[in-house]
């Protein structure tokens, strides 16, 4: 006759280990999870190279603010000459100047200082607005203020140029076309790209949805070659 501890021990029979079918569907499983991802690693590494970019453009753009406070509310100047372009302005208001360089962007040595602080020619990912529309671009001692730009998140302060450029500003007025269509990069990441604003703010912008009108600090100049925009 068995013992009542006997009777009383638990049975084992439920404790079963993986069958070969449960271990072929994890495996299946693990597989497909795989592929998903090696598939979609292109568009998941640009995804986060653009994230990263925006986060370098708001450091930029905090910079930018900064400087506007020293300086009565004006935004760091058109250049000519021998003076500072901005990127050597605003060094001083950055904590690492390695945001000068995009994640991804081949063309820019982040790790050289000396380029990328560079006055004759411009070493970063981006070209800043000329104010070509309130006359900086036939003189650099115009000044813009944060104060007289009626809609800062809609005014593009910093863009991104083509390979190969070496614009520090985006200049509307320069050349045949312009540098909005000779010089600016508007599909950098597949179908648009990054814009830091008057505001400090930094997004992503398709290329079907950009104006280049969000350059103008006058929201009435008038392009030339362009009909005036209507009120």
């Amino acid at each position: 006759m068995p013992s009542p501890s006997a009777s009383r021990q638990p049975s084992q029979s439920g404790d079963k280990g993986f069958t070969l079918l449960e271990l072929l569907i994890a495996v299946a499983i693990v597989g497909i999870l795989a592929a998903l991802i090696a598939s979609n690693w292109p568009h998941l590494r640009l995804l986060t190279q653009r994230s990263t970019a925006l986060n370098n453009m708001r450091a930029i753009g905090a910079a930018f603010h900064m400087f506007a406070s020293e300086h009565d509310g004006a935004l760091p100047k058109r250049t000519t000459g021998s003076a500072d372009r901005w990127p050597q302005t605003l060094a001083d208001y950055l904590d690492d100047i390695k945001v000068y360089a995009s994640i991804g962007d081949t063309n820019v040595d982040r790790f050289d200082r000396d380029k990328l602080l560079s006055n004759t020619r411009n070493n970063t990912s981006y070209i800043m607005n000329g104010y070509n529309d309130v006359g900086a671009y036939q003189n650099s001692g115009v000044e813009v203020r944060i104060s007289q730009i009626t809609h800062p998140s809609q005014v593009i302060l910093l863009g991104t140029p083509k390979a190969g450029s070496t614009h520090f500003y985006m200049d509307m007025l320069e050349g045949q076309n312009g540098n909005h269509i000779d010089v600016l990069n508007l599909e950098l990441y597949d179908n648009g790209s990054n814009y830091l604003f008057a505001d400090g703010s930094a997004r992503f912008i398709k290329k079907s949805d950009y104006s280049h009108r969000m350059w103008l600090v006058n929201p009435d100049f008038v392009v030339p070659g362009e009909s005036a925009p209507t009120p």
